[in-house]
């Protein structure tokens, strides 16, 4: 196993990502509750979505959260794993996808906050919907050893290693 820097905390490096993460993620989930609290007291919730549609309004916000799953969630695993081939430190392999994780978890707080724009303008539930798949992507994906131990596909010491 190699590293740079024989004394790199993973522990507070975890921490201090995850609570960059999390902190990107508050003005979507702050949002939802108050536009699902104001509907729902209004009685503004639809949970029919093919009852006058706005195709539209509809269309557009499906382009903005296709684009985003597709960045994010088809394509940017083997992008990272290419661009990180080339460093062979477990540390510096780290650091290194720090903003590329960041980026990422930001375009999921901006799906998210796309459906509470959905959510605030139409009331259809699709959109609660749809922000809770941000909600579970975000939060099944925290940068914990066990995930950056699956994500790199690490054996051995070196697992034992990234998951302590």
């Amino acid at each position: 196993m190699k590293l740079e820097n024989p004394d790199f905390n993973k522990k507070a490096y975890f921490k201090k990502l995850e609570s960059v993460i999390y902190l990107f993620l508050m003005l979507p989930l702050a949002g939802f509750g108050w536009v699902f609290l104001e509907k729902e007291s209004g009685n503004a919730l639809r949970s029919v979505f093919f009852e006058e549609p706005d195709i539209m309004f509809h269309g557009v916000m499906l382009i903005g959260v296709g684009y985003i799953l597709m960045r994010t969630v088809l394509t940017w695993r083997s992008d990272m794993i290419k661009y990180l081939d080339q460093f062979e430190a477990l540390d510096v392999k780290l650091k290194m996808i720090q903003k590329p994780l960041i980026y990422r978890n930001i375009l999921w707080a901006i799906g998210a906050g796309i459906c509470v724009y959905g959510l605030y303008e139409k009331g259809d539930m699709l959109y609660a919907l749809i922000f809770t798949v941000f909600l579970i992507l975000i939060t099944a994906n925290r940068p914990t050893g066990h995930y950056f131990a699956k994500f790199f596909r690490l054996k051995g010491e070196e697992r034992k290693w990234m998951e302590e």
